[in-house]
């Protein structure tokens, strides 16, 4: 009986994937520059036009995703995502989500990367994006 109802609820919300996982395909996507597959977990004007003096959402965020990927090349620093240095939460309600990773070490500047995510057309779409020290 449980099966059948959890089974039955689970079928009326035709959501293909978790939050965590938009944000996982997103991360990985812009880690190699692949924008063309990136652009199917984010709104990036939504997630730019927050910023004050963005003028072009599309090219801010190609210019910064690529800095991250050069300085990733660099034997200092990784563009791999350590999703070990984080605590992971994710938050769903019915149209929107929080995917947020909260570092582990106390002594690095940023101690949370928070994602806001929306339903759109049954996917999940990141729309916000902070970074908090």
């Amino acid at each position: 009986m449980i099966a059948i109802i959890t089974s039955l609820a689970c079928n009326k919300q035709k959501v293909k994937e978790r939050p965590l996982t938009t944000v996982i395909k997103l991360q990985s996507a812009e880690s190699i520059l692949n924008f063309e597959e990136a652009k199917k977990y984010i709104d990036v004007k939504a997630v730019f036009e927050k910023y004050p003096g963005s003028k072009n959402p599309e090219k801010e965020w190609k210019e910064m995703v690529s800095f991250f990927y050069n300085l990733g090349n660099n034997k200092k620093f990784t563009s791999q995502f350590k999703y070990y240095n984080y605590n992971v939460t994710e938050t769903i309600s019915k149209q929107s989500a929080n995917v947020i990773f909260t570092s582990i070490n106390k002594e690095v500047k940023i101690k949370k990367i928070f994602y806001s995510l929306e339903m759109r057309e049954e996917n999940w779409i990141v729309i916000e994006i902070k970074y908090i020290n």
